[in-house]
């Protein structure tokens, strides 16, 4: 972080005006100058007041009252007066910056070479991730085996719950919940459920330039606060329908990369997990299925459509509803359908025949007989007992 020149800091060294100077009267004249310069070397010293109008670009100041004192940079904003004696130079902040330096007709110049020279530290990224291949979240049951594969891509693997046995090129490993690892392009991997539990863990496949992607490759991460709240929050929004999630998505990535990168640099005691760790995501999209189902209950839909919104398989699905709620998916969905057609009989806006039709049911007929196996009543029957 630095000033601007109109803050009063800046007020030991110069100040700020707005309407241009008026070369062309007077004892000023006027040197325009480009510079693209990051690493200043070399210090303006002028005896004499001078001015520094931007004409293109932005640009700060490096500036101090003495050859080898404390130098301070200085965003430039609005047009700058120095003071005499002053030490500076132009720091170009954008690719190129065009500035007119207007000084006396009568001037006194030294220029006073720096050892080392500054060097402006643009923020710049040094690791991008140009694409999200894929996502899913997976439950597995006991004993799952998968014999192993090899991609040209990284993949990472959160566990969210359980224990999972992996192995990269022959090195076997072992995460627990919260434990996280990445598989390196190009690398043999297997995984395995080797207990008598479920587990359930989220894999993203990704592409990624960086210098050396072999730090956080091939060994397990163990979630401390701010990487579990980054992996929650890209969890948080893989199902977002809201105009521009794909970017929010990728910038939540991005957020958990970098962190990897940070881990070995982090205090462990500052780094504790979050008292809502304990709740795992499996309950989180458990509930956002169901809130989907209700919101949607009265539009056609399929279990491919649920899988692909949540990014979930079709077995993952069929054991996230069979571990929590003792049901499958369809069982759910069509019981669901019953119970709102119940509510819809009840406020006896509807006929049968457009109750089943709203709830998507393929004909009166399916519709009555769901409705009598499950409340062993037909329709009419029930809508007979309350309007009696």
């Amino acid at each position: 972080m630095f000033d601007k020149t109109t803050s009063a800091n800046f007020r030991k060294y110069g100040s700020i005006y707005d309407e241009d100077k008026d070369v062309g009267k007077g004892d000023l004249i006027s040197k325009q100058i480009v510079t693209n310069d990051k690493v200043i070397s070399s210090l303006y010293n002028f005896s004499e007041t001078i001015y520094i109008e931007i004409v293109k670009g932005m640009a700060a100041i490096l500036i101090s009252n003495s050859a080898t004192g404390d130098f301070k940079l200085f965003g430039i904003h609005r047009k700058l007066e120095i003071k005499p004696n002053m030490y500076f130079n132009i720091v170009s902040m954008t690719n190129q910056t065009t500035f007119n330096l207007i000084i006396p007709c009568e001037y006194n110049l030294k220029l006073e070479f720096l050892n080392p020279p500054y060097v402006y530290n643009r923020i710049l990224p040094t690791i991008n991730i140009p694409e999200i291949i894929a996502y899913y979240y997976t439950i597995k049951s006991p004993n799952y085996k998968f014999k192993g594969e090899r991609h040209n891509l990284f993949e990472l693997t959160f566990v969210d719950n359980g224990t999972l046995d992996t192995s990269i090129d022959g090195v076997d490993y072992t995460l627990n919940s919260s434990d996280l690892i990445i598989y390196g392009k190009n690398q043999f991997h297997t995984q395995s459920v080797n207990n008598d539990s479920s587990c359930s863990y989220l894999t993203i496949l990704f592409d990624m330039e960086c210098d050396d992607p072999g730090l956080i490759c091939n060994r397990i991460f163990h979630c401390r606060k701010e990487l579990y709240k980054a992996v929650r929050t890209y969890a948080q929004n893989i199902s977002s329908t809201l105009p521009y999630s794909e970017n929010l998505i990728l910038s939540n990535f991005h957020e958990i990369i970098i962190r990897l990168f940070q881990y070995d640099y982090l205090d462990i005691d500052d780094c504790k997990m979050p008292k809502e760790a304990y709740q795992h995501f499996q309950d989180e999209l458990l509930e956002g299925i169901l809130a989907y189902i209700e919101e949607k209950i009265y539009t056609p839909m399929t279990i491919e459509e649920l899988c692909a919104k949540f990014s979930v398989s079709r077995s993952s699905l069929q054991i996230l509803f069979k571990d929590n709620l003792n049901t499958s998916p369809k069982k759910y969905i069509n019981d669901l359908k019953l119970a709102k057609s119940k509510q819809l009989i009840k406020e006896n806006k509807h006929t049968i025949s457009e109750i089943a039709f709203m709830l998507g049911f393929n004909s009166i007929h399916y519709f009555s007989r769901a409705f009598t196996q499950h409340y062993e009543i037909s329709p009419s029957e029930y809508a007979n007992t309350i309007f009696k």
